[in-house]
């Protein structure tokens, strides 16, 4: 009898630790570098991100999934297998651009005393955004089968992308034009205008009048003749 409770225990005590075991993801995202080293950053500024994907166990079935919200991303892995006694080897994975990267799980997944580690490095640009957000830089992330994303897993870094509000635009002030003061140039002679006299007309004694005159004229000149 106190064999089976013994035995009972233990039992109890191995499903507990398988339990425990497979809450444990077999891998790890370590070294993580993002330059620049911290947000915001404007649109369009260059990036670079470097990482290293060690894993020491991985489902078959399943796929690491590695995402970016950079433009013009560009991917370059490389895969170093990691053998007990042996030194290790270092091969290229994947060369891709284009914001996804997926491994499959049978790439990474191997027979006990073997490890795996991913060298990874990204580069884009901040993405040319119309107002101020944040965007994923990287996300590592392990999927199911069935393209479920096991969502305690891997790790996931954003940057804020910072624009700027624009300033309203001032219009321009109304100028007044002064009028235009013509200065007359030193070293030209200056001609004065003569003015010119306008010819008046003063009419004569009219024919009858002189008659008259002639005619008391001539009566005085007789009278004093007589006399």
């Amino acid at each position: 009898m106190c064999s089976f409770k013994i035995l009972y225990r233990l039992v109890f005590v191995l499903v507990v630790l398988l339990t425990t075991m497979q809450g444990v993801r077999g891998w790890a995202v370590e070294n993580l570098v993002i330059i620049p080293g911290e947000g915001p950053v404007s649109p369009l500024t260059p990036m670079t991100v470097t990482y290293t994907v060690h894993i020491a166990s991985f489902t078959s079935k399943n796929t690491l999934d590695m995402y970016t919200d950079l433009s013009n991303a560009t991917w370059v892995v490389t895969k170093t297998d990691i053998v007990e006694d042996h030194p290790a080897v270092t091969s290229p994975l994947q060369e891709k651009i284009g914001s996804r990267v997926r491994i499959d799980g049978w790439l990474l997944s191997y027979s006990r005393g073997r490890q795996i580690e991913l060298n990874v490095q990204l580069k884009g640009t901040a993405p040319d955004v119309a107002q101020t957000q944040d965007k994923t830089i990287i996300r590592v992330q392990e999927w199911t089968s069935d393209a479920q994303p096991l969502t305690d897993t891997g790790i996931s870094k954003k940057y804020q992308i910072f624009v700027p509000t624009p300033t309203p635009e001032t219009p321009p002030p109304t100028l007044t034009q002064a009028p235009t003061e013509i200065v007359p140039d030193q070293n030209t002679p200056v001609t004065s205008a003569t003015p010119t006299i306008k010819q008046t007309y003063s009419p004569g004694p009219g024919p009858v009048l002189v008659c008259g005159m002639l005619a008391v004229l001539v009566m005085f000149m007789a009278v004093k003749k007589k006399k």
